[in-house]
């Protein structure tokens, strides 16, 4: 079993029908509980006070939140309930990141959404992605905004610089790549050119090939932030990869929860799943 459980966040997204849909079948496939969590915005009252009419307003807009939640439980439960893994359904007794960072820490995976501006009844979602990636402590599997995914961890790219963060995500994301075909691609941010402490990507190979996974490596060219973002995305199109492997990288303190460049740049223009550890 390569992980314990797996946790999915839901809201009312229009990709969350594909992200509940992906974490079911990992749930199936690898015999652990599903986790349907939901992390539903409510404002601050008091800004709305200074409006006419504040308490309808805020009363009226809670009961919409609170239909929109029970909506997405129900089919929560609904596309669930034939399923041979227990699932469960849980929503934070407090309404904010740090309440979904402590639930987040259970899961043997995580299973989360690429930031959509067009949902409007999720936490904020890029300070909660940013907070999964960086604080959680746990692999998160990025689900693109659009697109349908019936395969996962069939052909993989790799990125591989050779960090702890890069060691991790191989290593996480390994047993998901059993028998799978596998584009290592060594690529370096100009901060990356002089760490005497980077694990040649041979070392990497290893890994992959005790899990039966067909490895090919390439030497990419290096660059700045944007420029390895750009180079791995067009190798997931290149290799018609279902799945990108990468470490998930952040500048400063960990609680400002600001995301690296190429991570950055991968959650922006992703167009496949992306499993980030750090």
């Amino acid at each position: 079993m390569a992980c314990d459980s797996i946790l999915v966040h839901l809201d009312s997204g229009r990709q969350a029908t594909q992200r509940l849909a992906l974490a079911g079948r990992l749930a199936v496939t690898h015999g652990c509980p599903l986790i349907g969590f939901y992390a539903g915005f409510v404002p601050e009252p008091a800004w709305c006070y200074r409006m006419e009419n504040a308490q309808r307003y805020f009363e009226e807009d809670m009961a919409r939140r609170e239909a929109a939640r029970e909506a997405v439980r129900g089919h929560f439960l609904a596309r669930t309930d034939g399923l041979p893994v227990v699932a469960e359904w849980r929503v934070p007794e407090r309404v904010s990141v740090a309440s979904a960072l402590r639930e987040a820490r259970e899961a043997g995976l995580l299973v989360a959404a690429q930031f959509d501006a067009d949902n409007s009844y999720g936490v904020d979602g890029r300070q909660l992605l940013a907070a999964l990636l960086l604080e959680s402590g746990r692999p998160t599997l990025v689900v693109p905004s659009s697109g349908v995914f019936q395969t996962l961890g069939t052909r993989v790219v790799v990125a591989w610089n050779g960090s702890r963060e890069a060691a991790r995500a191989l290593h996480d994301a390994a047993p998901f790549m059993v028998g799978a075909r596998a584009h290592v691609l060594c690529a370096h941010t100009p901060a990356e050119y002089v760490r005497p402490d980077a694990t040649p990507v041979e070392h990497a190979a290893r890994v992959l090939e005790r899990h039966g996974v067909s490895v090919e490596i390439e030497h990419g060219p290096g660059g700045a932030d944007m420029t390895v973002g750009e180079l791995i995305l067009s190798r997931a199109s290149d290799f018609g990869a279902d799945l990108v492997v990468m470490g998930a990288y952040g500048h400063g303190r960990m609680r400002e929860r600001v995301l690296g460049g190429v991570t950055r740049t991968l959650l922006e223009s992703m167009t496949v799943p992306v499993m980030f550890s750090r």
